[in-house]
């Protein structure tokens, strides 16, 4: 599953997760790019990680909610590593909120929308026309079961992640002549991140719904990233694939 050469961008590439996919795609031979809005230094360390595995790797800082900024990037990215092949949108914001509808602040749903949603939007825009010039990319969308189950107190960002289903269905039409395939993994509960930002008794009830009854570990979610990003996966594209120990079947 070699993607040798190639380059991959992850934002929100610092923590647990983004990490993970980050060496995943290190180890299958890709130059890796790391976006953070803060802490910079995090992205920097996992940067060190991915040149010790012998590949090229930056970190940059990124408010992918901010069109100029995100444009900026993508600019430097392209003059030291070449331009982006694959785009990993892994950042996300607003998943421990556990706000209902009634009582979310206006400006924290404003807010969730610009990182998980407009943040896809904005980096796939930049990264799009050098991908279709070249005739192949990637695009992986993060998306998670709250945007297709829906979830009591996240209403900001199971919407995001609904929008990302469709964003991902609509760039892997308009990339489908380009050689550009556009995929959302459906992701549900794993190990590490913010999952463990919410009460113990909630992830409790959580992983007990689950088929497998476990967490997932953050490698069994970039395996499926690696895949989604090499030319293994030539004939996929426009699909929302649920990587979640079986969260949506019915389970007592």
């Amino acid at each position: 599953m070699s993607i040798e050469g190639k380059v991959a961008m992850v934002t929100g590439g610092s923590g647990a997760l983004g990490r993970m996919h980050c060496l995943t795609l290190a180890k299958a031979g890709c130059n890796i790019v790391i976006t953070g809005h803060s802490h910079l230094e995090k992205a920097e360390a996992v940067a060190e990680e991915a040149r010790a595995l012998g590949r090229k790797a930056l970190a940059v800082k990124m408010d992918v909610a901010k069109l100029d900024e995100v444009s900026a990037g993508v600019e430097k990215v392209s003059k030291e590593l070449g331009p982006v092949d694959i785009l990993v949108n892994n950042a996300a914001f607003g998943i421990v909120r556990a706000t209902t509808i009634v009582n979310m602040k206006k400006e924290d749903w404003d807010r969730d929308l610009s990182v998980n949603l407009t943040g896809a939007f904005n980096t796939t825009k930049c990264c799009f026309p050098a991908m279709a010039e070249r005739g192949w990319g990637r695009v992986i969308n993060i998306s998670s079961i709250a945007g297709t189950m829906g979830g009591i107190g996240q209403c900001s960002y199971a919407a995001t992640k609904a929008g990302l289903i469709g964003l991902t269905k609509t760039i892997a039409l308009e990339g489908a002549r380009r050689g550009i395939t556009s995929n959302a993994i459906v992701l549900g509960v794993f190990d590490g991140g913010s999952f463990y930002e919410v009460a113990p008794e909630f992830r409790e009830r959580i992983v007990k719904r689950l088929a497998l009854r476990r967490m997932g570990q953050p490698q069994e979610l970039s395996n499926v990233v690696a895949f989604l990003a090499s030319e293994e996966s030539s004939y996929l594209t426009g699909e929302a694939i649920e990587v979640s120990g079986g969260a949506s079947l019915f389970t007592f």
